[in-house]
């Protein structure tokens, strides 16, 4: 049975084997790498240590305790990474059974590769960067894995990293060419220190320019690849370092590429050069037969950038002596000679590790529209230059100018806004009636504008393509007129617009004004007044109203909305305090200046105006010698009207009456069994209450035995406009709620002294006679009762009414209750068997009464029983 089991063990040990390629066996105080399996750690761990212990931090073997005390296959040992990713660092020998510890037997480290891109001659870093095709690259590989190579046992064909190179067309490189033809291998690669290369610098590295190597990106991945440490490591996060890096092999010729192929003058525009890295190239601009000056100049270099160097003015032209291939003529023979010498139109730049470099270039007003060719060439002192060139035009940017509307008043505010694409400033002057020919200044049009001075324009900055602005209209000092708005993209006045962007536009000032709402108003007394209206020009002061009228004057301001509307209030108990009568008011604005150039005192005694001095007395509104009513607001109208005052106003009239109500006498019948609408009109403003009382209750004398109750109806109402704009007001008292009778009815005014009194007569609903036509009638042609010439007994028919009676009220028929509608020439008899019927029920209601106090009454359905009504005592 032994021998059975060793076979099987030998023949296991026979299939790990390959496997297991690099060597596994550790020696005491080696490192093993997190994900490592099948180690053989028996020298590490000889007898008696068949444990191992791991210390915190800071602690001492033998003095403190162990943090981790584990027993281990020392044949068969894993560096499992769950169990140890937080144990890193020295384990130690422990004798579980003296529970002591001995030497140091491994140390479990986190494996760690980390890959660059290196220039082979001088060793820069080109990592995620470009380099020409055919440039020696090699690949940078630190790592903490040159332990593995020292074990026993270690072959070179074990080497612990792969490297795997992806081609730009998703193929996988295992092997890289030399300069001699030959290939290196990226497999198996052995790290015989912390810093290694491959290929080595020695043997010149990676030939790129080898065939099959196309222009594009390459991705440099690492692997690890011993005691399957790649694949133990695989599902998890942390715990190692595999960083790999890119290269760019760039094209055989040299690179030219511009931000943009047409540029708007003024803006900037960048060229980015594609070349050897650290490598310089020659770049200019073509003069294309211009000179230089003013008005005539190429696009110009911005001083002072990375990587790029120019001569100096007054030289030494060390760069601008270069000749381009086939040419006799040095750069600075080929550029434009002013200004700065023509030194600020060409540049020697140097590709940074990427292979690229960006150079910057400006443009100005003097910058000339046209097409301009940008050359490159370079490598600089190779025998076979590169060249490459491209095109760029500059064409003039443009200015527009636009705002709301195009006539203001003076006083207002005015927006501009617009677009500007020919520069970030844009300079305003305004020309016109009695302004300076040249311009004057947009917010001081009497000061002419000086060209190319652009402080003495109105200049607004925008965002380079828009701009805006606002500007007060009421100190410009300017007739009322049509004036030009010019906006211009560099300081140039009127005469010197040419090759420059500009716009104009047209506006139209007028005096400021002021409407108001309604020329006139009739208000009670008591009711609030509102003076409206919307200024035209300057709102910021607002407006001042003037009140006129018999022993009355008054003086308020009032704001205006944003809008131009202003609202001005006389309150109830102003205008409660004012006689009845007409009044003046007068709305003054002060124009563009802000001021009010006539206005009262302090103690509203004087009204002072600005000529022939400020502050002169006009005419006196308060004491002795005081101007009242019309005879003040004409003085105001004259004093305002002097052409000495800019001052603009608008009359207005209001006329104050007494608060009046009057009832409908129309409203004031009705009936028991409908609605009863009692109405009116009113001069009370609409929205005003009104209390509406309805009462039997007419304060006349009465009987000591009488109880005194009473009935009616009450309810407050609001004032309302009809389509004609008449005030009325009206309340419903429903069906019923009042009995047959009549009533004082009071309407007053809950804001104001308006009453009124009227009386409300209610009565049973209307009953009609119903004609009995006789024997000798029936069946005749003419149906028509006035064709009829036969006798007609009418019968009195009735709805019968519940009354609800109070107290010491008596039910009476008023004749006119009887039905109107009856055959002609029968009033005489219905009014006399109307009276008969009245007398007939009075003598039987006497003689009629039962000894329970009720009485008997015969109808047509037998003997009804009502309640005896008292009687009212009439006077």
């Amino acid at each position: 049975m032994l021998k059975i089991v060793l076979i099987i063990v030998l023949i296991f040990c026979m299939l790990v084997a390959p496997v297991l390629a690099v060597s596994n066996v550790i020696s005491q105080g080696a490192e093993v790498f997190l994900g490592e399996e099948g180690l053989d750690v028996r020298a590490a761990l000889p007898s008696p240590y068949f444990h191992i212990a791991y210390y915190p931090p800071g602690a001492t073997p033998g003095r403190d305790q162990p943090l981790d005390i584990r027993s281990v296959n020392a044949l068969q040992f894993s560096v499992i990474p769950s169990l140890y990713i937080d144990r890193t660092g020295a384990w130690y020998q422990w004798d579980q059974a003296q529970g002591t510890p001995g030497n140091v037997a491994f140390i479990v480290r986190e494996p760690r590769i980390s890959l660059k891109v290196l220039d082979q001659e001088t060793l820069a870093d080109r990592s995620f960067g470009t380099v020409p095709r055919g440039t020696q690259i090699v690949i940078e590989v630190e790592s903490n894995l040159a332990g593995v190579t020292h074990r026993p046992g270690f072959t070179g064909k074990d080497g612990p990293i792969d490297l795997r190179v992806i081609t730009p067309g998703g193929g996988t490189l295992s092997a890289v060419a030399l300069p001699s033809g030959d290939e290196y291998p990226l497999s198996a690669f052995i790290p015989s220190s912390d810093l290694c290369y491959a290929p080595p610098v020695d043997i010149g590295g990676w030939d790129t320019g080898g065939k099959g190597y196309q222009a594009g990106l390459y991705r440099i991945e690492p692997y690890f690849s011993f005691n399957r440490v790649r694949e133990n490591l695989r599902s998890m996060n942390k715990g190692y370092q595999l960083k790999g890096t890119e290269i760019t092999l760039g094209a055989d010729r040299i690179g030219l590429s511009l931000s943009t192929d047409q540029v708007i003058r003024s803006d900037p525009f960048s060229v980015t050069i594609t070349g050897t890295p650290g490598s310089p190239y020659l770049v200019w601009v073509d003069a294309g037969g211009r000179t230089g000056n003013s008005g005539d100049q190429p696009p110009m270099i911005v001083l002072a950038q990375e990587g790029v160097k120019q001569d100096q003015p007054f030289g030494p032209y060390n760069i601008g002596s270069y000749k381009p291939a086939g040419s006799t003529y040095s750069i600075k023979d080929l550029v434009a000679s002013e200004p700065y010498g023509g030194v600020r139109y060409y540049a020697e730049l140097t590709p940074d590790r990427n292979g690229k470099r960006t150079v910057q270039f400006f443009t100005s007003s003097e910058t000339d529209d046209g097409i301009y060719t940008i050359r490159i060439e370079g490598p600089k002192g190779v025998s076979s230059p590169k060249t490459e060139r491209k095109q760029v035009e500059i064409v003039m940017g443009t200015v527009t100018v636009i705002t709301d509307r195009s006539t203001f008043a003076l006083g207002e505010d005015i927006f501009l806004s617009g677009k500007n694409t020919a520069s970030c400033d844009t300079y305003l002057f305004m020309t016109g009636p009695n302004l300076p020919s040249v311009g004057g200044r947009l917010d001081n049009p009497g000061q002419a504008v000086e060209n190319g001075n652009p402080s003495s324009f109105m200049v607004t900055t925008g965002d380079c393509e828009t701009w805006e602005l606002r500007f007060n209209t009421g100190n410009l000092g300017i007739d009322f007129g049509t004036y030009t708005i010019y906006a211009v993209s560099s300081p140039s006045d009127r005469y010197h617009l040419d090759g420059t962007s500009y716009d104009t536009i047209p506006v139209s000032f007028r005096r400021s004004s002021i409407s108001l709402t309604k020329p006139a108003q009739t208000v009670a007394k008591g009711d609030d007044l509102f003076i409206s209206g919307t200024l035209g020009g300057d709102i910021d002061t607002g407006v001042a109203v003037w009140i006129f009228g018999r022993n009355f004057f008054r003086y308020d301001t009032a704001r205006a909305e944003n809008s131009g509307d202003f609202i001005h209030e006389l309150s109830g108990p102003v205008t409660a305090s004012m006689d009845p009568g007409e009044y003046t008011v007068i709305v003054q604005h002060p124009m563009g200046d802000g001021e009010f150039s006539v206005r009262p005192d302090n103690d509203r005694q004087l009204v002072l105006g600005s000529q022939p001095y400020t502050g002169a007395p006009q005419f006196r509104i308060g004491g002795p010698g005081a101007l009242q009513g019309p005879a003040a607001a004409t003085a105001l109208i004259e004093a305002l009207n002097s052409p000495f005052i800019d001052d603009v106003y608008a009359e207005y009239s209001i006329n104050i009456v007494n608060p009046v109500i009057t009832f409908d006498p129309a409203s004031l019948d009705g009936t028991v069994n409908k609605p009863i609408i009692v109405s009116g009109t009113t001069n009370i403003e609409e929205g005003s209450r009104i209390l509406v009382e309805v009462t039997d209750d007419w304060f006349g004398p009465t009987l000591k035995t009488e109880r005194s109750t009473t009935a009616g109806f009450s309810g407050v109402v609001k004032v309302q406009t009809d389509t004609d704009g008449m005030n009325f007001f009206s309340l419903e008292i429903p069906a019923g709620r009042i009995s047959v009778g009549s009533y004082r009815v009071i309407a007053h005014s809950i804001s104001s002294q308006a009453s009124s009194t009227g009386t409300l007569n209610v009565s049973l609903k209307e009953t009609k006679l119903t004609p009995t036509v006789s024997p000798a009638q029936k069946g005749t042609t003419e149906p028509e009762p006035e064709k009829s010439a036969a006798p007609v007994t009418p019968k009195l028919t009735s709805d019968i009414v519940t009354v609800v009676t109070e107290a010491a009220v008596t039910e009476e028929i008023p004749v006119s209750s009887v039905p109107s509608e009856m055959a002609p020439g029968m009033g005489i008899p219905v009014l006399i068997l109307v009276i008969a019927l009245i007398f007939g029920i009075t003598i039987y209601g006497k003689i009629g009464v039962s000894s329970d106090g009720q009485e008997k009454m015969k109808t047509e359905d037998g003997d009804k029983t009502c309640q005896e009504p008292e009687t009212r005592l009439k006077r």
